[in-house]
């Protein structure tokens, strides 16, 4: 079983003063043992079913994005409040989906809303034990969003049919790293990557894996970037207990972040 003291090591021999690890809330809970449900991002579902926006940015004349972003210092944050998705259900699509699709419309609309993960995943097909894929999310989100309160997150499969306050209009795949920067300038989105044993004592710094077996595949809500330290600004759902207050940043490439896709949606009123 890894340990602190054995991550710390190879971070001061693999990449020193990157990133600081200890014992967080979720390695207090998970340590490097169960917690499979973390890791519920279903890979070989996403492509082909999402238009490429690149190709887009470039269309309409997109001036370059600035070196640097990050949601959580514009225009007050619009930012809902970090998450928790718990060990056992592998929701973390549901998590990111709509931690993208509520800072999206409050960012076009000026309107903060609590939406539920519990109602797009249990009422779309979303399965604990087998994951969900990125496309499947955004996909099901089309169909609307309900209010958190109408259905607060439980892992047991629940659909309450409560009426949608929002949905998803548009989606599309980002099929570079200037399009990426530039879809994230104008609200944050939905991205892939690969989880080592190491990330459960993230506590701060820069993210690089120096030590530990693969976990799983992740989805996570990416709400900036910064180009001199070279790093993507993510939310993540296992609380504020975990990383920088829920956040966390990690180096541009690390894990297939790069490799697997990232996603940028539109909300409209239901």
């Amino acid at each position: 079983m890894l340990t602190i003291q054995e991550i710390e090591k190879a971070i001061a021999d693999e990449a020193p003063g990157s990133w600081t690890a200890g014992e967080n809330a979720v390695w207090g809970r998970l340590g490097t043992e169960g917690g499979a449900g973390l890791f519920g991002l279903k890979i070989g579902d996403n492509q082909g079913k999402l238009k490429a926006a690149a190709e887009d940015f470039d269309a309409l004349g997109a001036p370059p994005p600035p070196p640097k972003f990050d949601w959580r210092d514009q225009d007050g944050g619009r930012l809902g409040a970090v998450r928790d998705q718990g060990l056992h259900c592998g929701a973390c699509v549901a998590f990111a989906t709509i931690a993208t699709a509520e800072s999206r419309h409050w960012v076009a609309s000026g309107d903060s809303l609590q939406l539920s993960e519990a109602e797009l995943f249990h009422c779309n097909g979303g399965s604990c034990d087998n994951g969900w894929g990125l496309a499947a999310g955004l996909d099901a989100a089309t169909n609307g969003l309900v209010l958190l309160s109408d259905a607060p997150w439980v892992d047991n499969p629940t659909c309450t049919g409560a009426s949608a306050a929002i949905k998803v209009s548009g989606y599309a795949e980002l099929t570079n790293f200037d399009a990426r920067r530039r879809a994230i300038a104008q609200g944050p989105v939905v991205a892939g990557m690969e989880v080592y044993e190491d990330l459960s004592g993230y506590i701060g710094g820069i993210y690089r894996k120096v030590v530990g077996g693969f976990r799983g595949h992740h989805a996570v809500c990416v709400v900036g970037y910064d180009d001199a330290d070279g790093c993507w600004i993510a939310r993540n759902s296992w609380g504020t207990g975990w990383g920088e207050g829920g956040y966390f940043r990690i180096a541009y490439g690390e894990c297939k972040i790069d490799d697997l896709p990232f996603y940028s949606c539109e909300t409209q009123a239901a």
